[in-house]
């Protein structure tokens, strides 16, 4: 196993996602956009992943760290396609 893990932060994910689909198809500040993957900071210092569609927040997960969280985003945005 690799012993140099990366750790992804919401830079990185801009980064990845740029080249293969629109900005607008995640959210990293709103809590209830429009049909977009989102991923914040909760009130509770935890990181959530979850898509929102008509307020709500469908699939929702949540992470202790920033890079745990950008992670299962690009995964499901990688099998939704």
């Amino acid at each position: 196993m690799n012993q140099y893990v990366k750790f992804m932060n919401r830079d990185d994910v801009i980064r990845i996602i740029s080249d293969s689909y629109p900005l607008d198809i995640v959210s990293f500040d709103q809590e209830f956009p429009n049909e977009a993957y989102c991923i914040r900071l909760n009130q509770e210092n935890k990181w959530e992943v979850y898509y929102s569609e008509r307020g709500n927040k469908n699939d929702l997960k949540e992470f202790s760290s920033e890079s745990e969280a950008c992670t299962d985003l690009l995964k499901r945005m990688k099998k939704s396609t």
